[in-house]
């Protein structure tokens, strides 16, 4: 006894499932493959581009932060070019966070200048 079909006839061809989807939500698009990951999405893409630019220098900025080793395992040396470098992106990646979010700006503390 079958639930699925209640009447008629059956079916003589089999239900063909579909293995490669995308589905949209919103402002995300969802990529299935069911044969490369059965059990879920391989990739999520979000399809609004406020925050790509704020991604894009956390990143670069871990990166840059994330030690560098020789051949043999040693550390290597931090350079004044690359303490530069992680200035520079650190400096646009508040930049880019404090025009997205200006509620989050740190308030200024201490007495003001004494203007004559």
């Amino acid at each position: 006894m079958t639930y699925t079909e209640r009447r008629g006839r059956p079916s003589e061809q089999l239900p063909i499932k579909k293995m490669v989807y995308t589905k949209e939500y919103g402002d995300t698009r969802w990529h299935y493959d069911l044969n490369k990951y059965p059990n879920g999405p391989y990739l999520v893409e979000s399809l609004d581009t406020t925050y790509d630019k704020l991604e894009k220098l956390y990143y670069k900025l871990e990166k840059l932060k994330k030690p560098e080793y020789h051949e043999n395992g040693r550390k290597k040396r931090t350079t004044k070019s690359n303490r530069k470098k992680m200035e520079l992106v650190e400096k646009a990646y508040w930049k880019e966070h404090y025009r997205l979010f200006p509620n989050e700006r740190p308030k200024r503390r201490g007495r003001g200048r004494n203007v004559r």
